[in-house]
């Protein structure tokens, strides 16, 4: 297929998802050359975009906008083509309704009837293929050819460096409670690694976890919490200055894992298979169950995926990727 002389992607709605998006968006980029590549993103997720080396164009979109405010935005830019990473109608329709003339994506219903023919597959294969290569194959289908590789980034100068070591914590995930490691896990685990390694711990995550935040950090020496303060360039700025970074399967993941930081991620109810990080410096912690993976917001039961990652055992995993000796740590 011959490359549109510009093309708008849009990109996934979520942190982990766009940041699993970013090998296909790259290898787009190499096969469109010095063609336009643009990006229509969710406002909150543009600080990772603005990152990307490979595009050319970020365009922020407004969750209270309505739909044809947004169509129009997306006319402006007078694009050949476009592809779209989310499966929504909402999507479609929007880059139906700005006249791009090409439109690809995955085949669903009812959008599909707003899409160029042929509607993309996007399937690498197998049952629950990685999000990553599912995204990567959409790529392909058009021509594009790459790899899952890790891409570059372009950190802004504003970033710095830190003066000092710190450990990084992220308790929450987004989707729901049966992806969370249980707070009293994490407020054992602050403990006892403040203590081993005189680092501090800091806590991150959305004015959501502030709660849960405040219940680690509560009366634990050497930990503090900046849930609910941080802005998303700020946010990505402090992972990748981290030490370690100890998470839930949740965007928090894929962000350091793409930074290369050393990460472990414990994972509920979700598939390490399915979900799991780009990049080789991540430890995934889980607990195999008759029920599992369910993918399900909520535990119906007891929880037994999560709450069977014994404090200990993460504990011991975290020594190991911050290279020390795990001699004696009991």
């Amino acid at each position: 297929m011959i490359p549109p002389t510009s093309l708008l992607v849009r990109s996934p709605n979520w942190l982990g998802d766009a940041v699993l998006s970013l090998p296909a968006v790259a290898s787009l980029k190499r096969w469109l050359g010095t063609r336009i590549l643009a990006v229509a993103t969710p406002e909150k997720l543009s600080a990772l975009w603005r990152l990307c080396p490979f595009v050319d164009r970020v365009i922020a979109l407004n969750r209270t906008e309505r739909l044809f405010g947004t169509a129009k935005r997306l006319c402006e830019g007078k694009f050949e083509a476009a592809l779209l990473l989310p499966n929504s109608p909402r999507s479609a329709l929007e880059a139906r309704l700005a006249g791009i003339p090409t439109i690809w994506g995955k085949a669903a219903w009812p959008r599909s009837t707003l899409l160029s023919r042929p509607a993309l597959r996007g399937d690498p294969g197998g049952c629950f293929p990685q999000q990553a290569a599912s995204y990567l194959a959409l790529a392909q289908e058009l021509g594009a050819s790459g790899s899952l590789a890790t891409p570059e980034l372009r950190p802004p100068s504003s970033w710095g460096k830190r003066p000092e070591p710190v450990i990084a914590f992220c308790p929450g995930a987004e989707y729901g409670p049966a992806k969370r490691w249980p707070a009293e896990f994490y407020r054992i685990l602050a403990r006892r690694l403040h203590a081993a390694t005189g680092y501090p711990v800091c806590l991150y995550g959305a004015a959501g976890d502030q709660d849960v935040c405040r219940q680690i950090a509560s009366g634990v020496p050497g930990v503090e919490s900046f849930a609910g303060q941080t802005t998303l360039e700020e946010f990505l700025s402090a992972l990748a200055h981290a030490r370690l970074v100890v998470c839930n399967d949740s965007g928090a993941m894929h962000v350091a894992a793409l930074l290369g930081v050393p990460v472990v991620a414990l994972f509920g109810s979700t598939d390490p298979v399915r979900t799991g990080p780009l990049g080789n410096t991540t430890r995934v912690l889980s607990h195999r169950v008759p029920c599992g993976p369910c993918f399900r917001r909520s535990c119906p039961r007891d929880l037994a995926c999560l709450r069977q990652i014994d404090p200990e055992v993460v504990f011991t995993t975290c020594l190991e990727q911050l290279g020390f000796s795990t001699a004696g740590s009991s």
